[in-house]
């Protein structure tokens, strides 16, 4: 309770502030208005001069992490914590940045250890962003709290649970140095986790699961990595018995579009998905797709699309409008994997 205190009464301080100076950020904004040609863009690089604080968010397309000068109003570490979260939960001053916390996600609450382990609760909206789109929204929270002089690194929990990896493994304590800033701006940030595929059996008819071990750019999707691998298919991966299973994607398919809302993943291919591999069923296309995105902790069910448009049926026998849950009737149970199985 005392540290749900702290932070409504550092809010409040925060609030009275930015009442007091209204009047001069709309002249602010006015002379902004008119001399817009003479902004220094917020993804230039950082003034070497300049020893002040930064707030960083995203650019308009969600691909780097950016940032923008911020003077603060406080000086005690909780209370600059409290303003610079409320920073990030408010729009840019910069027209061209997005704000690192949504309107949707809220912090709950935080604990600072006298270590300088600072703890975020975020509410279970947070667990809405995947992909490129967290893991930049992770970073800049990231780089921007650890600018405070008593804070050494920060833990992110979601519903009261630490954040984890699509492998279910906690993501841990992290500090700005996690985050590598190339020259264009953008973050990386290497992770590890295992895929399970899901390819035909050599008859075509049943699915073979197999776990794939990548190391991967995180700002880069777990789903489009996922279908990339299966459009490769299991000939690619070093190991595996070639001899008891079958690829699942048509050649020549492109992977238009991937996206991921409300535990649904919405997959665009083109049209030469439609052309099912001779070798297997509609089945096992299909259920190779959705069982191996299924796996994936965000996603539930699988929505096709072909070419921007939605398709009614699949291979004259599959109902191809509605969205897809997995099943695992398809999955052979003791299926050679590796080839040290044969």
């Amino acid at each position: 309770m005392a540290g749900k205190a702290r932070i409504i009464k550092a809010l409040q301080t925060w609030g009275l502030v930015m009442g007091k100076s209204t009047f001069y950020k709309i002249i602010i904004l006015a002379v902004s208005l008119l001399s817009s040609c003479f902004l220094v863009s917020c993804q230039d690089s950082r003034d070497e001069n300049y020893e002040g604080y930064y707030i960083f968010g995203l650019d308009a397309n969600e691909t780097k992490v950016v940032f923008e000068k911020y003077s603060p109003v406080s000086e005690d570490t909780e209370e600059l914590v409290v303003e610079f979260l409320d920073k990030m939960s408010n729009e840019p001053e910069d027209i061209y940045m997005k704000k690192a916390i949504p309107d949707d996600v809220e912090i709950d609450n935080y604990v600072l250890s006298g270590e300088g382990g600072l703890s975020l609760y975020f509410n279970s909206s947070y667990g809405n962003y995947t992909g490129v789109s967290e893991i930049l929204r992770r970073a800049a929270v990231v780089k921007t709290l650890c600018q405070i002089p008593d804070v050494a690194d920060i833990q992110f929990y979601v519903s009261g649970q630490p954040l984890t990896t699509s492998n279910m493994e906690a993501i841990g304590l992290m500090r700005a140095d996690d985050f590598i800033d190339n020259t264009g701006g953008e973050t990386s940030y290497k992770q590890n986790t295992t895929l399970n595929m899901y390819f035909s059996d050599y008859k075509g008819t049943a699915l073979v699961e197999v776990p794939v071990e990548i190391t991967y750019d995180a700002t880069i999707p777990l789903e489009q990595l996922a279908i990339e691998q299966l459009m490769k298919g299991p000939y690619s991966i070093e190991g595996v018995n070639k001899k008891s299973m079958l690829p699942t994607i048509p050649e020549g398919t492109r992977l238009n579009k991937i996206t991921v809302r409300e535990n649904t993943c919405y997959l665009d291919f083109s049209s030469e998905f439609l052309n099912k591999r001779k070798s297997i069923t509609a089945d096992v296309a299909i259920y190779s797709v959705v069982n191996t995105l299924v796996e994936l902790p965000m996603v539930n069910k699988v929505q096709f699309s072909i070419d921007g448009g939605q398709v009614l049926e699949y291979s004259t026998s599959i109902n191809f409008g509605e969205p897809f849950e997995r099943n695992l009737d398809l999955v052979l149970s003791n299926a050679p994997v590796s080839s040290n199985e044969e």
